[in-house]
């Protein structure tokens, strides 16, 4: 599978259930591991947490979750170490499973907390190399809680339920992207150190930031090919629509500028207000900049997705005109962070 490929697929999992499977197939290929096992918990969860897993028989995952509950999750065992059929762990014991040898490796991501293990039937030591890619493999198991999570704790705001779930009827497309949005913002938001509460705020307006596409005619919206200059138009009445549509629900004040603003540009060619440089408050350029990211490396209609080569090359060409070229800057680290861990799975 091409980078970019593997990138979207995974950012575009779903589900952990789904995921499991991208990424045990993953494992499996490049250092032969055939089992894997998610165990995720919040505090209420404790003594039966959430199980997932690829590839692996039920009665090895309830032996497996028990251990992991007695062993405390492994917490007193660095992210990689072996554990060998004799070690002991606080009672608990390999042998009570089909495993020789397992690694784990901890999930942390804000109230989730688990543990992601690579389980082998026999002995195994695992290379440096094998054991970065499953370091990679651990970092995108984060990612991915962190949006799913993140997916389930917007959903129970009422506020915006009923308009969001109205847009995924309309355009599946849409809420995706949106989603994505959200992730890349976050993303971006975490690396330039961000407030917890920015963050948050971040990550529920780029959600929404797209909510005004619920007015736009379903001919114009999911028109198979390219848009007419009248289309066009219409289409750019979007983030004004969008901050009618929610300015009359509670606590929604931080969020609008990210609604209204999202199409706005550092050179102020951009739309509906024509705000120019600092008057496009900080946490619209985070929003602008995922929201060209994720379009242009989706597959449309009329046209694939850009390589990711080609993104570096069109954010870079269009730093301190579109974007705000410090966040374009810290983008592309993120960008490049992503790409070494392609190409380390891919072992090109």
């Amino acid at each position: 599978m091409h980078n970019s490929v593997f990138f979207k697929s995974v950012i575009n999992s779903n589900s952990l259930f789904d995921s499991m499977g991208l990424l045990g197939q993953y494992l499996k290929d490049t250092i032969g591991c055939e089992q894997i096992c998610l165990f995720l918990m919040e505090d209420s969860q404790r003594q039966e947490p959430a199980a997932y897993s690829y590839n692996m028989l039920q009665f090895d995952i309830n032996q497996l979750q028990q251990i992991a509950v007695q062993a405390d999750f492994f917490e007193r065992i660095p992210d990689g170490r072996p554990l060998s059929e004799d070690d002991k762990l606080d009672g608990a014991c390999l042998k009570e499973t089909s495993f020789h040898t397992i690694y784990p490796f901890h999930i942390n991501r804000n109230s989730t907390n688990g543990t992601l293990l690579l389980c082998f039937q026999s002995q195994r030591s695992l290379t440096s190399e094998e054991l970065q890619i499953c370091r990679i493999i651990k970092l995108h198991m984060d990612q991915l809680v962190d949006k799913i999570y993140f997916r389930k704790q917007f959903l129970r705001q009422q506020s915006y339920e009923s308009l969001f779930n109205t847009l995924r009827m309309k355009d599946s497309f849409t809420v995706d992207h949106c989603y994505n949005v959200a992730f890349y913002s976050s993303l971006l938001g975490e690396k330039i150190g961000i407030s917890s509460a920015d963050l948050e705020q971040l990550k529920l307006a780029a959600l929404l930031h797209d909510i005004g596409k619920l007015a736009i005619p379903d001919h114009i919206l999911m028109k198979p090919g390219r848009l007419t200059d009248e289309e066009f138009d219409v289409i750019r009445q979007h983030p004004a629509i969008g901050y009618e549509l929610l300015k009359d629900l509670p606590e929604v004040n931080d969020i609008l500028p990210i609604v209204r603003w999202h199409h706005e540009r550092i050179d102020g060619k951009g739309y509906p207000d024509g705000l120019k440089g600092d008057e496009i408050p900080f946490l619209v350029r985070i929003v602008s900049l995922a929201d060209a990211f994720d379009a242009m490396t989706s597959t449309r209609v009329y046209r694939s997705s850009l390589h990711v080569k080609e993104v570096r090359k069109q954010l870079v060409t269009n730093a301190n005109t579109q974007f705000d070229e410090q966040l374009v800057h810290q983008f592309l680290d993120i960008i490049d962070e992503q790409m070494t861990m392609r190409t380390l799975i891919n072992g090109e």
